[in-house]
């Protein structure tokens, strides 16, 4: 029973609440303003380590073609290969070969090894820990990438992108340049950030899946699941995610979000851990991936036009606001079976899905990108989500030596 206070008392309780919160106030102004000061000084030494970084790599690349640099100071590491990513008009040897004279020319030696399959671009991810390989570098598209961070969650491997797929969501959204040399030369730079991961886990399941930009129930799993089967030329697949799409229909959701419920009639439930999904749609324009929080969107009563409007507006880089709720964990009960995604991963359909943050899973090099909250700012430029990099052809001499490194 909360006892009664005289006048008086009252007062003296309010004038000693406001004098501390007046010393406390001055400790998060000085705090503040010594963060900042930390700040400034850190995108200092990055801009120092840029331009150190581009010195050494010029003399270098006049020596491309040779054994090795002539400084003999290079880092070794491990490169995981799509030779299926990107564009079927490229020249997947030259592309390597590029890639691979690239990163030497920025002071990496690399040790090739293929992806011919997820489950082997996971196997070479699980041996690098294992052996405790400090650089891993995926030249591939957001699939390979994610595939190779869900080995690396915990560890003290660092990722490192070369960015060769067709939508390079990741990439975009952590600053990664789209063209292989100024790639190869954010990995020279080596600026690092801890970014979290999303796991998604069910009752019905004792398997959980990861993602890095985004995962959803309903039709946004449809979606995905579409995406997928054009992506990776399943033609056989696309009409029955067609008829998934346009056989869904609106289902009650119960969404729990760390102590939140939201009671609601939606067709999809997406959470985020980036800003960029699909086709390169700016989903959430102020999602970070490294602020520990989930970004929950519920997609309440709204039917096919109001959808179809929403996510052209996404394309354009304009999303129609919807409500975003940053959590940590989020519990979704369905009426009705809903499928799951995780990224372009598709799960059966489940009544109850659940998914979590895990924070700081992983360190990656990362440049200039919105989904960060202290960007790279002396990084190599890398593109708007909505741009892609001139075409360029990757350079067709191959020195003998160039891909001797090929592993698997």
């Amino acid at each position: 029973m909360t006892k009664k206070l005289s006048k008086s008392a009252l007062f003296s309780s309010l004038r000693r609440k406001q004098r501390k919160h007046e010393k406390l106030l001055a400790r998060v102004e000085k705090t503040n303003a010594r963060l900042e000061r930390h700040k400034a000084r850190f995108l200092a030494l990055e801009a120092d380590i840029a331009d150190l970084e581009g010195r050494l790599s010029e003399p270098r690349k006049q020596k491309l073609g040779k054994r090795a640099a002539s400084d003999g100071a290079l880092k070794p590491a491990r490169l995981i290969f799509n030779p299926s990513s990107g564009r079927d008009d490229e020249d997947n040897a030259a592309r390597l070969a590029k890639v691979v004279s690239s990163l030497r020319a920025h002071g990496i030696e690399a040790k090739v090894g293929l992806k011919t399959c997820g489950s082997a671009a996971r196997d070479l991810a699980r041996k690098a820990v294992k052996s405790g390989d400090p650089l891993v570098i995926v030249a591939g598209g957001d699939g390979t990438i994610g595939d190779v961070a869900a080995e690396l969650i915990g560890s003290d491997t660092v990722l490192g992108i070369v960015p060769t797929g067709t939508m390079n969501n990741v990439a975009r959204s952590l600053g990664v340049p789209l063209v292989i040399d100024d790639a190869c030369a954010l990995i020279g730079m080596g600026t690092t950030r801890h970014i979290d991961m999303g796991r998604v886990t069910s009752a019905e399941s004792t398997d959980a899946e990861y993602f890095l930009e985004c995962a959803g129930v309903g039709l946004s799993a449809i979606a995905a699941f579409g995406g997928q089967s054009f992506q990776k030329r399943h033609w056989r697949m696309v009409p029955r995610a067609l008829r998934k799409f346009f056989e869904s229909k609106l289902c009650s959701m119960r969404v729990e979000m760390d102590g939140t419920v939201v009671e609601a009639t939606a067709r999809m439930v997406t959470v985020s851990n980036a800003p960029l999904m699909g086709n390169k749609m700016l989903a959430v324009p102020e999602g970070k991936m490294d602020d520990g929080l989930l970004d929950v969107q519920v997609y309440d009563g709204m039917g096919d036009a109001e959808l179809v409007k929403h996510f052209k507006a996404a394309l354009s880089g304009s999303p129609n606001e919807i409500k975003t709720y940053r959590v940590r964990q989020v519990r979704i009960t369905a009426e009705d079976k809903v499928l799951t995604n995780s990224d372009m991963n598709i799960a059966p359909e489940k009544h109850v899905i659940e998914m979590e943050v895990i924070p700081k899973a992983l360190r990656v090099i990362v440049g200039n990108g919105i989904g960060l909250t202290v960007p790279v700012e002396a990084a190599p430029v890398a593109p708007t989500f909505a741009e892609d990099p001139p075409v360029t052809t990757a350079d067709s001499s191959k020195p003998e030596d160039e891909l001797a490194l090929v592993d698997g």
